[in-house]
């Protein structure tokens, strides 16, 4: 490896508008990020419209589904998408926030004051973990300054996880009430992924929970990776439109 280079110094600041080196971060240093996968690219798209607006100055609030929010994920959103800004992160699991991997007290309360964020981020979804949507999409609201925007992403159709702190999935139309009734006064929804990569995806959920022999299970993972999810990516097209109603997950834009 001696003749090899870093794309870039990781201690000089990163032009802000090179969506390409963001790009090459983001699919290198996230865990499980591929490039193939619409899901991961439609975070990044969201994520970068964050970043665009994280002007020196701002302040960033980002929200993690951790039970202590660290590592790389972390470090990426810190180091790159919002490093001109004051940024601040923090943990939400087991239905409650978190600060250095301890519920607060008021679980459903974020520990600010009122309208001191530019942005409030969810870099991985937690909406599905809260018990009480309406009160957490207030607090995001209450942390904002005015003008300031939440971007959020929610699930349609996911499977069961982090059971038994698993509670809702979300239409379109739901999230749209959800966020209005919160006071936000601009509320704007896409969607991840069409119907054909929701039917890979679930196939691959299901092989997953036979408990086949590992190799077996290796195999069908590089089949999954490889072969079938890139695929599914350029077949999600021929879906003529029903994907909106059977995808994955939904990305929130909302503004205060």
């Amino acid at each position: 490896m001696s003749g090899w280079k870093p794309l870039y110094n990781h201690k000089k600041r990163m032009p802000r508008n090179d969506r390409a080196l963001l790009e090459h971060e983001f699919f290198t240093r996230i865990p499980k990020a591929r490039k193939a996968s619409p899901v991961f690219r439609s975070i990044f798209d969201l994520m970068y419209q964050a970043h665009e607006l994280a002007r020196p100055g701002k302040r960033v609030l980002n929200i993690y589904s951790s039970p202590d929010f660290s590592g790389s994920r972390e470090e990426v959103y810190r180091e790159r998408f919002f490093n001109e800004c004051e940024y601040e992160a923090m943990d939400f699991w087991e239905d409650a926030f978190r600060v250095d991997g301890s519920p607060l007290p008021e679980k459903h309360k974020l520990p600010y004051g009122d309208s001191h964020f530019d942005l409030v981020v969810t870099t991985k979804v937690i909406m599905e973990h809260i018990s009480e949507p309406e009160d957490v999409v207030r607090e995001f609201y209450r942390v904002l300054k005015p003008g300031g925007e939440a971007f959020v992403i929610a699930p349609l159709v996911r499977r069961q996880h982090q059971k038994p702190h698993d509670y809702f999935r979300y239409t379109e139309y739901a999230l749209e009430h959800l966020f209005r009734k919160a006071g936000f006064s601009e509320v704007m929804l896409t969607h991840t992924n069409g119907g054909i990569v929701t039917l890979v995806s679930y196939l691959y959920f299901f092989q997953r929970e036979l408990n086949l022999p590992r190799p077996i299970a290796r195999f069908f993972d590089f089949v999954h990776t490889r072969v079938a999810e890139p695929l599914s990516f350029w077949l999600d097209r021929l879906d003529n439109g029903y994907g909106r109603d059977l995808t994955l997950y939904f990305m929130v834009r909302a503004q205060k």
